[in-house]
């Protein structure tokens, strides 16, 4: 299997070499395609499922840097998420990659792509890969190019204007109905070429589904009722029942950058520094996994100076701090590099727990998913403990006994009122969803949990409460002006205290 990877990856890499994608802006996303006279498709398809979740860039400095920083999963002296500072560079990261990379590919292959029943299948995975980069984008900055991206290539539309985020939204939940029902088992796909699902149709479909519950359960406060009627339909239609439907894109240790982890590398490659770096798990989250006993944090944390993993060692660093008590950041805990942090961590991109977790708060929101609240949350908990089995087994799997005595001393308050339900779930969604710092700040932004303390350092830009949102990449007052200036006279000022659309008190 490991070498079948390596040589459908291998395959991408020589077929990206056909393309030009890099890390800026619309010009590289709007690029005529006309010299692409045969292209290698189905590597094509490869390259776009490896950028859908980001590259080094993107990860580095939006995810590892901002997101995951502002929602205290992790913290650094000087990082711009601890600290709520602005940094262009890295508040722009995503930005300039997803429309530069990931967006330019899908696009560029839909444009060459002949819409026949051979190549049916392909197109509608696309389209589903598309929300997950749209989505992504527009939750992390509000209203973004999106009718109009990539028109360059059959439109020349070189300076794409905005939309709103409302219309964007209605568009994401169109695309995945509609490309959820057009995938057909009958019909060819791209074999091993998908490192996804191998070309399992059934188990593409549930993603699409659970993708819809994910976008649809974003609407829970601007629009419930549509957020209801679509969170239903996904369930209607099916959903993740199980950890082998978790969407999990395997890498390779090496060569470095190339097949390696895109979230995991560059920290290990940089920010390490054999547990003398900067970049540390955040007291918030270690002292959450410590205080409850959580058979997690052996596998999640270390001391990465002397390899000790056990759960009494381990320290997070405050993200307010502005020095490390002590002076020893060796004493501080860094992620795994046994298990989460290896150059060859698979990277879980949407899993069965995030699923259950939905479901859990749309069930105490008394829709109609088929379930209970207190079922699918300790379905969702055990599914999140489960599913690090995906990290190897050099250190010891959470067991039956394990997960059982964690459940009994921390039981769904069927008590309690919604609003407590509510924070028990997305509690437990925020651990699972580490490394995955974007879409835990947009439902800590949705929900307003976990309860993290906001930091008020005087270098930062909100004034001491918890950012909105990121500022867009800088280069487009320069590319793309006009429609820029528009897009901020709807939404507001740019600026990382500005609410987006869905971002309701």
């Amino acid at each position: 299997m490991k070498n079948k990877f390596i040589k459908i990856f291998c395959i991408a890499i020589v077929g990206a070499m056909t393309l030009t994608s890099c890390d800026k802006g619309f010009e590289e996303l709007n690029t005529n395609p006309n010299a692409l006279t045969d292209p290698a498709v189905k590597s094509m398809f490869t390259l776009a499922e490896i950028y859908v979740d980001g590259q080094d860039f993107s990860n580095t400095r939006g995810n590892n840097y901002y997101a995951a920083q502002i929602v205290q999963q992790f913290s650094s002296l000087g990082g711009p998420g601890s600290k709520y500072t602005y940094s262009s560079e890295y508040s722009g990261s995503l930005f300039g990659e997803s429309y530069g990379k990931g967006l330019n590919q899908i696009f560029q292959l839909l444009s060459v792509v002949k819409d026949t029943p051979e190549n049916a299948n392909m197109i509608q995975s696309l389209r589903i890969m598309k929300v997950f980069m749209f989505q992504k984008l527009t939750d992390t900055y509000g209203e973004i190019p999106y009718f109009e991206a990539g028109k360059g290539y059959n439109g020349n539309v070189f300076s794409p204007k905005y939309d709103t985020q409302e219309a964007i939204y209605n568009d994401l939940l169109k695309e995945l109905d509609e490309a959820g029902d057009a995938l057909d088992a009958n019909k060819p796909f791209v074999g091993n070429a998908d490192l996804y699902y191998q070309s399992d149709v059934t188990k593409w479909k549930k993603l699409a589904n659970s993708l819809m519950l994910r976008v649809a359960m974003r609407l829970s406060k601007v629009n419930p009722a549509k957020a209801k009627q679509y969170v239903e339909k996904a369930v209607a239609k099916g959903v993740f029942t199980s950890n082998d439907d978790s969407l999990v894109l395997k890498h390779d240790a090496g060569p470095q950058g190339v097949k390696t982890n895109p979230i995991t590398s560059s920290w290990v490659r940089n920010d390490l520094n054999g547990g003398d770096g900067n970049v540390k798990f955040s007291k918030t989250y270690i002292d959450f996994l410590k205080n409850n006993n959580d058979p997690r944090l052996r596998i999640y944390a270390k001391l990465e100076a002397t390899g000790d993993n056990s759960p009494a060692s381990q320290q997070g660093l405050a993200n307010d701090a502005k020095e490390f008590p002590g002076g020893d950041k060796k004493m501080f805990s860094d992620p795994n590099t046994s298990t989460v942090l290896r150059l060859d961590a698979p990277t879980l991109i949407m899993s069965y727990a995030e699923v259950k977790f939905i479901l859990a708060e749309a069930a105490v929101k008394g829709w109609n998913v088929g379930g209970s609240a207190q079922t699918y949350y300790e379905d969702g908990v055990k599914a999140a403990m489960n599913i690090l089995t995906i990290f190897g087994d050099k250190v010891p799997a959470v067991t039956t006994t394990e997960y059982n005595t964690y459940i009994a001393a921390h039981p769904f308050k069927t008590a309690g009122t919604e609003a407590e339900k509510i924070e028990q779930i997305i509690t437990q969604k925020w651990v699972v969803l580490l490394f995955n710092g974007f879409e835990a700040f947009s439902e800590y932004r949705r929900t307003g949990y976990p309860a993290i303390v906001p930091v008020n350092d005087p270098t930062g830009e909100t004034k001491g409460t918890v950012p909105r949102r990121l500022i867009y990449d800088q280069s487009e007052l320069i590319t793309n002006a006009a429609n820029y200036k528009e897009a901020i006279s709807r939404q507001g000022l740019d600026l990382m205290t500005t609410r987006i659309w869905w971002d309701k008190q």
